[in-house]
């Protein structure tokens, strides 16, 4: 029981000595990994969808995300295909701006 009392007064078990930092480290939220390979645009009833993966991505409230224009579609698409191992949506303005 000593030695783990020493370690936390040596701050060997912090992630960063600085409490502030720490606090920061902690609360920072974790991405959402990346889970598709393949982003396209599709015809649909009213427009154009975008598919990851051959599935149609869906807004935040449940509802297919369909565009009026390819074009539209096709910048929503390039957002999706642009991510890294991670999705960032701070990285999508343009999907942020279809969904509300």
């Amino acid at each position: 029981m000593r030695d783990i009392l020493n370690d936390l007064e040596a701050g060997k078990q912090l992630s960063d000595p600085d409490p502030v930092r720490r606090a920061q480290i902690q609360m920072k939220t974790q991405r959402p990994k990346r889970f598709y390979k393949a982003v396209s645009v599709a015809p649909a009833e009213a427009g154009f969808a975008v598919h990851l993966d051959g599935k149609p991505v869906r807004t935040p409230g449940k509802a297919l995300l369909v565009l009026p224009t390819e074009k539209a579609a096709a910048l929503v698409a390039d957002e999706f295909a642009a991510q890294g191992e991670t999705i960032d949506p701070m990285t999508m303005p343009v999907m942020r701006l279809v969904n509300t």
